[in-house]
């Protein structure tokens, strides 16, 4: 069964100090009220997370708060379901922050053994390597269900893949359409999963809205995915420092973007209905 993601922070207390996972930066703000004002049961604030990782110098001066990146299972207090088996990715995507190299930078690193968990947040697993790969799906194989929460990368994808995919039942196989020069690329991994005999219902794909395009591409890059059976999963790219969620930017707007055509293809996509003006 899945769990759904925090849309914000994670607290949890550990004696007295009050530790937080903020996963956005927009999340920061917030953050900082509460570890600014204090606690009468907390002494001290323990505060981490890609947000933290992005914007490092946030809470520099705050008395009681300390950064922190490496505490032990905090993927699970997130969502107990998760585990990751890589950090790092061999891209170098400009709305990415791994990529751009503002968090873990130094490329792909596989790790030694990770929590035997069945939902997967690595960048890009397939890039780790045909030996690491088998070690993931041996794991997924025993749980008979999973999900690549991040994606899979269409340029890597080959049979092999297909197949060891096929061979976990209850697999999620997310794609990612990150522009509309990728869509060959994206159907060329399409076509392989189908041969490999995975059903349209395990297939979804994420498709990046609002990065040096406009509206119109954005609604051409989801009704194409439409047309083989996939549902498309719009996201709208956020600076990498943003500090509200959703904002249309002036790049944003050059590109003929308004709030209202942002909210209509999400609403569109997500909940089937229209937006209201």
């Amino acid at each position: 069964m899945n769990i759904e993601w925090p849309c914000g922070p994670t607290y949890w207390t550990m004696g007295r100090t009050l530790c937080v996972s903020i996963p956005f930066t927009w999340n920061l703000p917030e953050v900082r009220r509460i570890v600014r004002v204090g606690s009468l049961v907390h002494d001290n604030f323990l505060v981490g997370g890609p947000a933290v990782e992005m914007m490092p110098g946030y809470f520099d001066g705050i008395p009681g708060v300390t950064v922190g990146h490496e505490y032990p299972g905090v993927l699970q207090r997130v969502n107990p379901q998760a585990t990751r088996s890589t950090t790092g990715c061999v891209r170098k995507c400009e709305f990415c922050a791994i990529g751009t190299g503002r968090i873990e930078s130094g490329g792909m690193k596989r790790l030694d053994d990770w929590p035997d968990l069945p939902v997967y947040c690595d960048n890009n697993i397939l890039s780790a390597g045909r030996a690491h790969f088998d070690r993931v799906m041996d794991r997924l194989e025993k749980h008979g269900w999973g999900d690549f929460n991040q994606g899979i990368d269409a340029r890597l994808l080959i049979e092999y893949h297909a197949e060891r995919f096929m061979r976990v039942k209850g697999l999620t196989i997310r794609l990612a359409l990150d522009s509309e020069s990728d869509t060959k690329r994206w159907e060329k991994a399409f076509d392989i999963l189908r041969a490999a005999g995975i059903a349209l219902s395990r297939i979804r794909s994420y498709v990046l809205i609002g990065f040096n395009s406009g509206s119109s591409s954005a609604w051409r890059m989801c009704r194409w995915i439409e047309t083989f059976g996939v549902k498309p999963l719009p996201m709208w790219f956020h600076r990498l420092d943003a500090m509200e969620p959703n904002v249309v930017t002036c790049d944003q707007e050059k590109e003929g973007w308004t709030d209202f055509e942002r909210r209509r293809i999400m609403q569109w996509f997500y909940q089937h209905k229209e937006a209201v003006a």
